[in-house]
């Protein structure tokens, strides 16, 4: 019997063993992989105003009636203009919910205007998501015809519009890393984190 666990505990050890080179095996292909794989920018769409262009200049009331200025639109009097970063959401919108608190975290790090936009519905549920979500000291506007100016189909959606009223970046958002993006654009002058691999050669490199 002592001879018998023995190997038993053997063989044990042995399978535990390999299993552990298979797994730094494994661990090392996903790392490979990983900076192979080139970062995901916002889902940017062909509709709507083309990124380089004046965005369109608006002045919308928010929920509370006070006028909201969207692209060169003129600013506050004594107000330094700010790059404007406008996130259209809705109170049903799931993802939406999980995106406001970093497009507001990020709004303070990259000193950024922040402007929520949605296109309709009823006003008491935008009121009430606004208290729910911590949104009091943001313009939050409810405009059909914001939508249709940058030609919103589907959300999260967000446009990011530089001091002079130029759009520099627009698309889908679904995650923290989509809404930075916008900013790295903004700041590289590449319309998208993909534009900028494929003008640059690196998405040619990772995919050979």
């Amino acid at each position: 019997m002592g001879s018998a666990s023995m190997v038993v505990l053997s063989v044990l050890c042995f399978v535990v063993l390999v299993l552990i080179l298979a797994v730094i095996a494994l661990a090392r292909q996903i790392g490979i992989l990983h900076t192979r794989l080139a970062p995901a920018g916002a889902l940017m769409t062909t509709a709507g105003p083309k990124v380089g262009d004046k965005a369109p200049a608006l002045s919308i009331p928010d929920i509370n009636g006070k006028p909201v200025a969207i692209g060169a639109g003129p600013s506050e009097v004594g107000m330094v203009k700010k790059p404007q970063l406008i996130l259209f959401v809705s109170p049903s919108c799931p993802i939406c919910k999980d995106l406001v608190p970093v497009a507001k975290s990020m709004a303070r790090a990259e000193k950024l205007s922040l402007v929520f936009g949605s296109d309709g519905g009823q006003l008491n549920k935008h009121q009430n998501y606004v208290a729910k979500m911590g949104l009091e000291d943001y313009p939050y506007v409810v405009s059909l015809e914001l939508g249709m100016k940058f030609e919103v189909g589907k959300l999260p959606y967000a446009v990011l519009i530089d001091q002079h009223g130029v759009l520099r970046s627009k698309g889908l958002v679904n995650s923290r890393e989509h809404l930075e993006s916008l900013v790295t654009s903004m700041q590289s002058g590449y319309e998208s984190i993909q534009d900028y691999l494929v003008k640059s050669g690196s998405l040619q490199e990772q995919a050979s």
